[in-house]
């Protein structure tokens, strides 16, 4: 009997982030959100990988939670580059630029698993 293995394909450290607009259906807050979190994709340089996203119209179930108004994933090569991108200077316009959008942020962050 062979040994499988787990390949991780995107990366050592991922930083997904959950946005709640408190003013979801407002055009006018989601094209200001997205002008600021597309600067910050833009311009970051800590990140290898992003993707911004919505919610998918996947299946309803119980574990399904379609509640977000934006997803946004960043992968970086490690725990170093991630605890520089929070006082880098582009996340931190990011957050100027759009805080008063959301009532809502959740964070989930996980680092490769190695044996």
């Amino acid at each position: 009997m062979t040994k499988s293995t787990i390949e991780n394909t995107t990366g050592p450290f991922v930083h997904s982030v959950y946005f709640w607009l408190k003013n979801p259906e407002s055009h006018e807050d989601k094209n200001a959100f997205e002008t600021a979190i597309k600067k910050l994709i833009n311009t970051n340089p800590q990140a290898i990988s992003n993707h911004l996203g919505c919610p998918a119209a996947s299946e309803e179930r119980e574990v399904v939670d379609n509640s977000f108004s934006y997803f946004y994933m960043m992968i970086f090569p490690d725990l170093e580059a991630q605890n520089a991108y929070q006082t880098d200077p582009t996340h931190l316009l990011f957050i100027e630029e759009a805080a008063h959008l959301w009532k809502r942020v959740l964070v989930y962050d996980s680092i490769a698993k190695t044996e």
